[in-house]
């Protein structure tokens, strides 16, 4: 599953609407619906805001990612 379809799914069964999470994560609201939407790229920077202002450490949405990765069809590049 995609970065920003993980960071969704986690704002949702929070029961959170992005505009609370945009403001409480201090990322402007247009631009945090172009990352969950996955209509822009998630920058390092971004993330890192994200997991900060949700009260997360980083590896939190990588679990399974990489089990994710290695179980699909997929060649490592």
């Amino acid at each position: 599953m995609k970065m920003h379809k993980r960071i969704r799914q986690y704002i949702e069964s929070n029961g959170w609407n992005i505009n609370f999470v945009a403001k409480k994560v201090g990322i402007k609201e247009g631009r945090f619906y172009r990352l969950i939407n996955g209509d822009a790229p998630l920058t390092t920077e971004e993330y890192e805001v994200i997991c900060r202002g949700l009260g997360l450490h980083p590896e939190y949405f990588f679990k399974d990612f990489f089990l994710d990765f290695k179980n699909s069809d997929q060649e490592a590049i």
